[in-house]
């Protein structure tokens, strides 16, 4: 059998490219596609050797070549990924979250989408993608804002025409399949992402040295890219108003906005850090803080894996991959405004010894990559 995976944007190790690494250590001889790669971030997991070599031909590549901005490479994706040949193909999987399912197959071509969200800037986080690219300025609001709506009323309808040309719709969360149902009219497969929590629960037995981190066992984290649609500026402006310190690990567009929120030296930034180095440094926090909305996310099951609770958004996909007050605890405000409320019982309730260890590692094993193989090669079997 001839299998393809295909994946947006190799551009950055983030825990949807975990997904497309784990489908690459179940099918080894599959072709690897995309429609944006980034060598210089992506090659120690993905080398460029890996990828088909069509890819380096598209039109959403050369602009990312030429940019380094994929926002730009927006307008260009459609084409790109229908313009990739998998006639040769007897099975395609694809890992989407904005364009990749659009790709077109053969009626004999087994096309299986696993779908980390249907796009968000082109359905309910529209208005929030508007203002991260500052339409609400008047002069882009005069000569942009009409354009951009136009692009994104053809997207809307280019995206559902794509939701139909797939076999096997798969869902990452309860709540991703609860979107897709919502905007594509078509019911999904629930299958959970694969995490690595054999990983993150195995005790390093080494100390590692790293500049910019706080003692051990004296600090709370966020792990996340940094932009603006991750709120972390929330959790910023209550560790302003808190003794508690704040390590912020990975990078991205919007680490200069975040770090000008900063106000006391506990709150630290540190960059991305991946295998042993983010082990150790979850293994030898207190806990995690995640105080954005999210159709999965894979940080809270590895560090609960990593025996830590979590501290939240009451919000959506969480509620299934955690445990109400046993695993974690949660502000109910999306705007901050009850955290440092909260966080404080949370604290208090942490130092405790409230949250079982035994009871965060059992849980997260729900989530296992082990039991995201067995069940992703059942339904490709289908």
């Amino acid at each position: 059998m001839k299998i393809a995976i295909l994946h947006e944007m190799l551009i950055k190790l983030g825990w949807a490219e975990k997904v497309v690494e784990n489908l690459l250590s179940i099918f080894p001889d599959a072709d690897l596609f995309t429609l944006i790669y980034d060598e210089k971030k992506v090659e120690k997991v993905f080398p460029k050797e890996k990828i088909n070599s069509r890819v380096f031909s598209l039109k959403s590549q050369k602009i990312y070549n030429f940019t380094k901005k994929q926002r730009f490479c927006l307008p260009f994706m459609a084409g790109s990924v229908e313009s990739l040949d998998f006639s040769n193909y007897d099975l395609v999987i694809c890992s989407s979250s904005w364009f990749a399912h659009g790709a077109i197959t053969k009626p004999e071509t087994k096309f299986v989408v696993y779908y980390h969200s249907p796009a968000r800037y082109m359905w309910d986080w529209t208005n929030e993608y508007k203002a991260d690219l500052w339409l609400n300025y008047w002069w882009k609001s005069i000569f942009l804002k009409p354009l951009i709506n136009k692009l994104f009323l053809h997207l809307r309808i280019w995206d559902v025409i794509a939701s139909n040309r797939v076999d096997i719709t798969l869902a990452n969360s309860k709540n991703t399949a609860n979107r897709i149902r919502k905007y594509y009219k078509k019911d999904s497969i629930l299958l959970y992402p694969p995490v690595e929590t054999s990983r993150f629960a195995k005790k390093l037995d080494k100390d590692l040295n790293f500049e910019n981190i706080f003692e051990k066992n004296n600090y709370y984290i966020i792990i996340s890219a940094l932009t603006e649609f991750k709120k972390l500026d929330i959790a910023i402006k209550a560790f302003n108003n808190l003794e508690e310190n704040l390590l912020i690990i990975w990078a991205w567009d919007y680490k200069e906005n975040l770090e000008k929120l900063v106000k006391n030296k506990n709150i630290k930034f540190a960059w991305a850090k991946y295998n042993d180095e983010l082990v150790y440094i979850v293994q030898n926090s207190m806990w995690l803080i995640f105080p954005w909305e999210e159709d999965f996310g894979i940080v809270p099951i590895e560090v609960m894996a990593a025996w830590k609770p979590v501290f939240a958004l009451n919000a959506w996909w969480l509620t299934e991959t955690v445990l109400t007050w046993v695993t974690w605890d949660f502000f109910l405000d999306k705007n901050g405004m009850d955290f440092v409320e909260k966080f404080k019982v949370f604290n208090k309730n942490n130092k405790e010894n409230k949250y079982a260890e035994e009871n965060c590692k059992k849980q997260a094993n729900i989530f296992s990559k082990e039991v995201f193989e067995e069940k992703i090669k059942e339904i490709i079997k289908q």
